[in-house]
């Protein structure tokens, strides 16, 4: 499908919900996420969830339960908060622009689904964005432990950079939790260093590191204590610190609702000089580029340049792959 014919469906799925404002909005998010950093299915499983959640609620209520000049919690109350990126993304700036920085939290919702997602409009805007997602539970282990604790913990990232902005996600265990499931269904060993049976010892087949019940024994990043202690820090700060449960704290199925986040905007007027910013932003940059890369390595890059690079010459006429399934669900959802 074109590109604006995909913007068109998306537009029309959400406007039900949300301001045309807020749903074209949405639905440019969502495509110049799907582009970047491609999703494991086209318009993924999540983003119909959101819709969906949507349609089938009853109460299309979304609460501001704390409000304080930099500082914002949002329950949605079982509504999948994408549709409403739009209003998060303008709480977020005018906070940061008043107080140089502000924090909003999401609670109770049907989760974030594409982290990338959520950095990548307040970069183009010009603020500095850092956000995170529990994704407990039973997932990680902790250092030198023999059972899955703790969430894959997503963090995302993103900020204005020399070549345009800079966005990036990442799971904080050394591989996704689809990574392993999908291993186990496919029969096909892990890769080394990234998963423990349950007596702690490193493996590589699934089926050691992966229970009946979906319990995972997967290392934090690095698969040493700096990831555990990373991962840990996103576990407390997308639970206690926001009042969110943790991953001890969630039941044994996979509830969406149980799972909170936060995202935290600076902004960078306010906390520094803009120009000075950009000249030391460029100068690590061009550095970085300029590097030799090792044998077999065609250049050293920056983070983000691989997926900045995948809109270049994209335009509304650009034929976009999509699931035939996803688009089925699209063209129903935007009768």
């Amino acid at each position: 499908m074109k590109l604006k014919e995909i913007r068109q469906l998306l537009t029309r799925a959400v406007q039900k919900y949300v301001s045309a404002e807020e749903a074209l909005y949405f639905a440019n998010e969502i495509i110049e996420t799907d582009i970047r950093k491609p999703p494991r299915k086209k318009y993924s499983e999540g983003i119909i969830k959101d819709i969906k959640s949507w349609q089938n609620k009853t109460t299309k209520e979304v609460q501001k339960t704390i409000d304080l000049p930099g500082f914002t919690q949002y329950n949605f109350n079982g509504l999948g908060p994408s549709l409403k990126i739009k209003e998060i993304h303008d709480e977020l700036e005018r906070k940061a622009k008043a107080n140089g920085i502000s924090m909003i939290s999401i609670i109770n919702s049907g989760g974030m689904h594409t982290m990338h997602l959520w950095t990548q409009g307040l970069a183009k805007r010009g603020l500095f964005a850092i956000g995170a997602w529990n994704g407990g539970p039973d997932a990680v282990v902790p250092l030198n432990g023999t059972k899955g604790i703790f969430g894959t913990n997503p963090l995302t990232y993103g900020f204005p950079g020399d070549k345009g902005d800079i966005v990036i996600d990442m799971a904080t265990s050394e591989i996704p939790f689809f990574k392993i499931v999908e291993a186990k269904k496919s029969n096909t060993p892990l890769p080394p260093n990234t998963a423990v049976n349950n007596e702690g010892e490193l493996t590589t087949d699934p089926n050691e590191a992966l229970d009946e019940k979906e319990v995972s024994n997967l290392l934090p990043m690095g698969a040493n204590y700096k990831g555990y202690n990373i991962n840990y820090l996103i576990e407390i700060m997308t639970s206690a610190l926001i009042g969110a449960k943790a991953s001890s704290e969630m039941s044994d199925a996979y509830i969406e609702t149980e799972h909170g986040g936060f995202i935290i905007a600076i902004a960078i007027d306010k906390v520094t000089d803009r120009e000075k910013y950009n000249t030391s932003v460029k100068i690590t940059n061009e550095e970085v580029r300029a590097q030799k890369p090792k044998k077999g390595v065609n250049k050293v890059i920056v983070p983000g340049d691989r997926n900045l690079g995948n809109k270049l010459d994209v335009n509304d006429d650009t034929e976009i792959e999509i699931d035939e399934k996803y688009k089925e669900m699209l063209i129903d959802l935007a009768k």
